[in-house]
């Protein structure tokens, strides 16, 4: 489980016992070398206070009280220069031999020794300390010196999982919040009293339930929407379904027939745009974009409405044409120029002319459809792009999906859309740029 609790308590603690363990050996060993440094001190001492004037013989005690009231582990001697030992005290210790002059250790008898030597005219004063002896006490006081160090660790142990856990404790509080968020309740995370590195997580999420709430709200519209745009054709369908059942003349039989057939189509096409739609929500917007060629798209949609066009006694061609590749997903342009051709095939009188142009910008690339239709009044041409969105009055057969497709598609490339007045005066112009990589 990867957890960061676990993760922030086990580095801290692998670095904190690093650090104890480097200060307590640090400790250690200054703590024995500054006891044995006070044994040096010692052993000094001894030597200087020792008088070496008067007839010694090696079997002689010293008179001197600080001597005799030595440590037990301490052996003074008193040499003569040529290795004749006159004084002994503390012989239970050991007879170490006679030393170099100063500070030194050496072996005698399998046993190591920490002696100094002082010449006091012409006699020697050693005094010497079993290594055996200082090592274990020396050993002994860094060891309890370094006691509270060790307990140290347990104590920081805590410290850091009450560090951590308190430290996590406002991740703990987002956590219980976002478990109280429900889909159709998606309020904003509060960040008061949140420390300042958990502040923009609630921030982006805060961004996130926004839209997601947007998203939800315009799902519901969209399916309440669908719902109610459904209901009319199939309602008609129905009612005429119904009144075939009681008719008997062939020419009341014929119009139901054909108000079946009208009820039916126009059902058919409100669910292939709303097919359409869905298939260009985010979660479907994937599909990798590849080279395209513009020209050859263009051609190819005006050819699948040319029969439509000729039902209609509308002349649908290419008024300019510049061969242009681009980068882009072929399908949705496809979905988008099918819907523009049949918006103005829908809306323009018979007789009536639809033209198609591509052209090069440089930096994008423009598309144009023009018709000699009715055209949008100014202030309705934002609200074209609502979904389910006709115009009162309007008398053509529609879904009021076809722009805001052609939106959609626009968008996922990037681009922007434009309505205006035809150049002639009279009808739509719907101008798409969609830029071009640097």
């Amino acid at each position: 489980m990867n957890s960061i609790r676990k993760r922030l308590m086990r580095w801290l603690l692998i670095g904190q016992l690093l650090a104890v363990v480097l200060s307590g050996t640090i400790t250690f060993f200054y703590v024995r070398g500054e006891i044995e440094d006070l044994f040096d001190d010692r052993l000094r001492q001894l030597a200087y206070s020792i008088p070496t004037h008067g007839n010694f013989v090696p079997t002689e005690q010293l008179p001197l009280t600080e001597v005799q009231n030595d440590d037990d582990d301490f052996v003074i001697q008193i040499w003569q220069d040529d290795g004749t030992m006159l004084l002994h005290r503390n012989r239970s210790e050991g007879t170490p031999a006679l030393a170099p002059e100063g500070f030194s250790n050496h072996f005698h008898d399998a046993m190591l020794w920490r002696s100094f030597v002082l010449r006091r005219g012409d006699k020697l004063v050693q005094a010497s300390q079993p290594f055996s002896d200082r090592l274990e006490v020396s050993t002994s006081v860094a060891l309890r010196a370094i006691v509270p160090i060790v307990t140290l660790i347990f104590i920081l142990g805590i410290l850091v999982r009450i560090s951590v856990n308190y430290g996590l404790s406002p991740l703990n509080t987002l956590t219980k919040a976002l478990e109280k968020i429900r889909p159709y309740s998606l309020e904003p995370l509060s960040s008061k009293g949140l420390p300042d590195e958990v502040i923009p997580l609630v921030l982006v999420l805060n961004d996130l339930l926004t839209r997601l709430d947007t998203a939800l709200h315009s799902q519901r519209k969209f399916v309440a929407d669908a719902a109610h745009e459904l209901r009319t054709p199939l309602a008609a369908v129905q009612l005429q379904t119904q009144l075939l059942q009681k008719v008997s003349d062939a020419d009341e039989r014929q119009q139901a027939l054909l108000q079946i057939r009208a009820g039916t189509a126009r059902a058919t096409h409100l669910v292939q745009q709303l097919l359409t739609l869905a298939r260009l929500e985010p979660e479907d917007l994937q599909r990798p974009f590849a080279s395209t060629d513009l020209s050859a798209l263009i051609k190819s949609v005006v050819s699948e409405q040319a029969q439509a066009a000729m039902a209609r006694q509308i002349d649908l061609g290419v008024s300019e044409d510049q061969p242009i590749a681009i980068n882009a997903d072929a399908e949705s342009l496809r979905v988008m120029l099918s819907n523009l051709i049949d918006n103005a095939l829908r809306y323009t009188p018979p007789g009536g002319q639809v033209d198609v142009a591509v052209r090069h910008l440089g930096w994008a690339v423009q598309l144009e459809v023009v018709d000699n239709g009715p055209g949008i009044p100014a202030a309705e041409r934002k609200k074209v792009f609502d979904r389910f969105y006709r115009r009162p009055g309007t008398n053509t057969n529609g879904s009021g999906l076809g722009l805001a497709i052609v939106q959609e598609v626009v968008t996922r490339h990037h681009g922007k859309i434009a309505l205006t007045t035809a150049k002639s005066g009279h009808g739509l112009q719907i101008t798409i740029t969609l830029p071009l990589p640097p």
